[in-house]
C-alpha cells in the first residue's frame, strides 16, 4: 500500500513537471565538470602525459 502511495505521488509529480525541476536541482552543475576537466588536464601535463600542442588544443576546447 506504501508503495502504491509513493509510486501515484511520483507519477503526479512527473505529470506536472515537478520531478524534473526537483531532479535538475540534485544533478551537479556543468561549471564543476568542467573545473574537473580542466584540472585533469593540468595534472596530465604538468606529469608530461601529453605535450605542449596537445595541452593547448585540450585548453581551447573547454
Amino acid at each position: 500500500m506504501f508503495l502504491l502511495l509513493i509510486l501515484a505521488i511520483g507519477f503526479y509529480l512527473y505529470k506536472t513537471g515537478e520531478l524534473q525541476k526537483l531532479y535538475s536541482r540534485i544533478q551537479p552543475k556543468e561549471t564543476n565538470i568542467s573545473n574537473e576537466l580542466k584540472g585533469v588536464i593540468d595534472y596530465r601535463y604538468a606529469s608530461g602525459q601529453i605535450s605542449t600542442g596537445e595541452y593547448n588544443k585540450l585548453k581551447e576546447l573547454l
